[in-house]
C-alpha cells in the first residue's frame, strides 16, 4: 500500500524535523488512524531516524528492548550497555545527534512505556531542560493512542507542560484522501463506504477489491471473526474502566437521543449530574459530538448530542442490536433483513455529515472564499443541513440530499424562503447550496449556469480532488 494523503500533517512535521533547533513533539490519536505511518514516513523523508514502538513489558525490559532498537538504526553499540537508565539512554542520544545532526527518535505508543516507567515525564522534562540536545537539535517524538493520557502529558500538572514545541492530533482522513484507499467502486459506493467505516486507513486497507462494499460490511462488521466486530468494544476498553456505561451512552444516542433528558432515560442513568462526565468523556474521543443550531447565542442551552463516529454509528445502530445472530454467522441475513432496506436512512444523516465538512475544507473551490465556521440550523418549523458563513461574510445554506431522484427547483424555493428568517436578514451575498446523489433537474441545472449563487454537487465532486491540483498524494511504499 502506498502512502497517500496526509499533506498538512506531513508539511508540519518536515517543518519541525528540518528546524534549526531540537524538538518535542506529541502526537496521539486513535488507534489505527496512521500515526505510526504517518511518523514513519515523516522520519524517513528526513533521513537517520530511531522508530521504536513499546510494549507492555514487564519492568525493565522496555528500556533493554528500546537500546535494541537503537543499535539497529544507528548501527552502533559504543558505550550503549553502560546506559543503565531512561536518563543515560536519552544523553547517549544527545551525543549520537552531534554527530549525526537533527537525529529522530520516535517513541511509539509512550503509555507503555509510562506505565512501565512512571517517572518517564519528569526524566524527559529534566533532559529537555538540560539543554542537552541543543549540540545536535535532537527531535524527540512520544506518540500514544490513547488520547486522555497523551492530553495529560500536555496539562499543566504534567512535567512536560510547556516543553512541547509541536503537538499533532492525527484526525481521520478526510474522503477525497480515504477514497484512494477504497477499490475501484462508484463515488456513491465510496461515500457510503466512508459513512460506514470514516477515514480510518486500516479500516480502509481491510477492504477487498474484489468484493463489493455490502459484501465487505458483511465480511469485516457482521461476522464473528471479522476485524471490526468488536473494534469499537476495544476502542472503549483502551480509553475508559466502565465499558458498558459508555456504550449505553451511545447506543442511547444512536437511538435517536439527541437531548440530555433523552439520553438520560434512554440510557437509564439518573439526573444530568451523573450522565455529563460520560457525555464529556465521549466527545473528547471523538465519538459523540455536542453541537448548537448554527448561530444560537453562546449560552443557548439547547444543546443536541450526536454520534459523530461513523464505526460507531454503524455498529450502534446494526450490529449491537443483532450480536447474537451475528455471532452465529448470520451476519449475510442481519444485513439483508436489517441494514439493506434501512440504508438509505442512515445514509441521509451520514451525507449531511459528509456534505458539511466538503463546504469546511473546500468551499474555496467553488465559492471564492474558505468556510469560517459551518453548521446546521434546526428550529420548530424547518431544519437547514448546511448552515454557516464564509470567510468573506458570505452565508452558506443548503440541502443534502441522498435518497429520491433529481433534487429540483422546489429545493431551491426552500431554501430560499427560509434563509432570511434563518440568517437573521442575510445580505444578498448568499450561496444556495445543494447536494444530491442521484443528480439534478434540467431546469435547476440551467438556472446555476446562470446564477453563480446557486452551488450544485454531486457525488463524482466530493471524491475528486479538481484538475490540476499538484498533491503529492502518493510515495513509495511506506516501511
Amino acid at each position: 500500500m502506498s502512502f497517500v494523503g496526509r499533506q498538512t500533517e506531513m508539511a508540519s512535521l518536515e517543518r519541525e524535523f528540518n528546524s534549526n533547533s531540537p524538538s518535542l513533539v506529541v502526537v496521539y490519536g486513535r488507534r489505527r488512524i496512521g500515526k505510526s505511518t504517518l511518523l514513519q514516513e515523516a522520519a524517513s523523508r528526513h533521513g537517520p531516524h530511531i522508530y521504536f514502538q513499546a510494549e507492555r513489558l514487564q519492568d525493565g525490559l522496555s528500556l533493554e528492548s528500546f537500546k535494541n532498537a537503537v543499535r539497529d538504526a544507528l548501527h552502533s553499540d559504543e558505550d550503549l550497555d553502560a546506559a543503565s537508565d531512561w536518563g543515560s539512554i536519552l544523553r547517549w542520544l544527545a551525543r549520537a545527534a552531534e554527530a549525526t545532526p537533527k537525529l529522530v527518535v520516535i517513541l511509539d505508543e509512550f503509555p507503555n512505556l509510562y506505565d512501565d516507567e512512571k517517572s518517564l515525564p519528569s526524566v524527559i522534562q529534566k533532559f529537555w531542560d538540560s539543554g542537552r540536545m541543543r549540540a545536535g537539535n535532537m527531535k524527540l517524538v512520544l506518540c500514544g493512542s490513547t488520547i486522555s493520557q497523551m492530553e495529560g502529558l500536555l496539562a499543566e500538572r504534567n512535567p512536560l507542560f510547556g516543553r512541547r514545541t509541536m503537538q499533532l492530533d492525527v484526525r481521520p482522513m478526510p474522503l477525497r484522501d480515504a477514497g484512494l484507499l477504497m477499490p475501484e467502486w462508484s463515488s456513491v459506493d465510496k461515500i457510503a463506504c466512508y459513512a460506514i467505516l470514516g477515514g480510518i486507513p486500516k479500516y480502509l486497507e481491510a477492504l477487498d477489491p474484489k468484493s463489493s462494499l455490502h459484501e465487505n460490511i458483511v465480511k469485516i462488521m457482521m461476522s464473528p471473526n471479522g476485524i471490526l466486530y468488536e473494534e469499537p468494544k476495544y476502542l472503549l476498553q483502551s480509553e475508559t474502566n466502565e465499558t458498558r456505561r459508555y456504550a449505553s451512552v451511545i447506543e442511547a444516542v444512536a437511538g435517536g437521543a439527541t437531548k440530555l433528558s433523552e439520553i438520560i432515560s434512554k440510557a437509564g442513568m439518573q439526573g444530568g449530574d451523573h450522565v455529563s462526565p460520560y457525555l464529556e468523556r465521549l466527545i473528547r474521543m471523538r465519538i459523540l459530538e455536542r453541537t448548537k443550531s448554527f448561530g444560537a447565542p453562546p449560552k443557548a442551552r439547547e444543546n443536541r448530542y450526536f454520534v459523530a463516529d461513523p464505526l460507531f454509528r454503524f455498529h450502534s445502530r446494526y450490529v449491537i442490536p443483532n450480536s447474537s445472530a451475528i455471532s452465529r454467522n448470520f451476519g449475510k441475513e442481519v444485513f439483508n433483513r436489517f441494514v439493506r432496506p434501512d440504508l438509505p436512512q442512515f445514509m441521509g444523516l451520514a451525507f449531511e455529515d459528509i456534505c458539511r465538512e466538503h463546504v469546511r475544507l473546500f468551499a474555496q473551490e467553488r465559492m471564492g472564499a474558505p468556510a469560517h465556521e459551518i453548521g446546521k440550523i434546526w428550529s420548530g418549523t424547518y431544519d437547514i443541513d448546511v448552515a454557516g458563513k464564509l470567510l468573506d461574510g458570505s452565508w452558506v445554506i443548503g440541502e443534502c440530499k441522498w435518497d429520491g431522484s433529481g433534487t429540483g427547483e422546489s429545493i431551491l424555493r426552500k431554501l430560499s424562503e427560509v434563509a432570511e428568517d434563518a440568517t437573521n436578514h442575510a445580505p444578498a451575498s448568499t450561496h444556495f447550496v445543494m447536494f444530491s446523489r442521484s443528480g439534478f433537474t434540467p431546469g435547476l441545472v440551467a438556472r446555476a449556469k446562470t446564477d453563480a449563487s446557486i452551488v450544485l454537487y454531486e457525488p463524482d465532486e466530493l471524491i475528486d480532488w479538481p484538475d490540476g491540483l499538484d498533491l503529492d498524494l502518493t510515495t513509495n511504499p511506506t516501511p
